[in-house]
């Protein structure tokens, strides 16, 4: 698999912190992904910034452990 990128390392800890606040019951609610996306594109770029830090190092060892790795999409 490909090294996750700054949006997917953000929705995993968000989700993480929000799991159990959805209201299943209520189909007008929007699902935990979807609050994730709308909480990233209200964050400022100064606000991203760790998360694309915490991307690069992510690519970074997913390059030291698959040296040969090529994505195809």
């Amino acid at each position: 698999p490909r090294p996750p990128n700054a949006f997917i390392l953000f929705r995993r800890d968000y989700v993480e912190k929000h799991k159990g606040e959805n209201n299943v019951s209520d189909p007008k609610e929007k699902t935990l992904s979807k609050r994730a996306g709308d909480a990233w594109k209200a964050l400022s770029a100064d606000d991203k910034k760790p998360w694309f830090e915490r991307a690069k190092v992510e690519a970074m060892k997913h390059a030291a452990a698959n040296p040969n790795y090529v994505y195809r999409p």
